[in-house]
């Protein structure tokens, strides 16, 4: 199945800015993730996985102590 934002048009030109829009988001990433400026692609990629998971336990745990404390 192909991805309808890869499509190439003659000269590349299409593929070229969704290389760009990549590496934006890539950028974007870096900034959001603590420590990410200094990962590469590939490990900035894994590290956020892990960072995402570690926010939904910290979510989770704040909810079960905010059903503890409230009345």
């Amino acid at each position: 199945m192909r991805n309808a934002g890869c499509r190439l048009i003659r000269g590349g030109r299409e593929r070229h800015a969704v290389g760009v829009s990549v590496r934006r988001k890539v950028r974007e990433l870096q900034r959001l993730v603590p420590g990410g400026r200094q990962l590469p692609a590939a490990q900035l990629f894994l590290h956020t996985a892990d960072y995402i998971f570690h926010l939904s336990l910290k979510v989770q745990v704040l909810r079960a102590l905010s059903k503890f404390y409230m009345p």
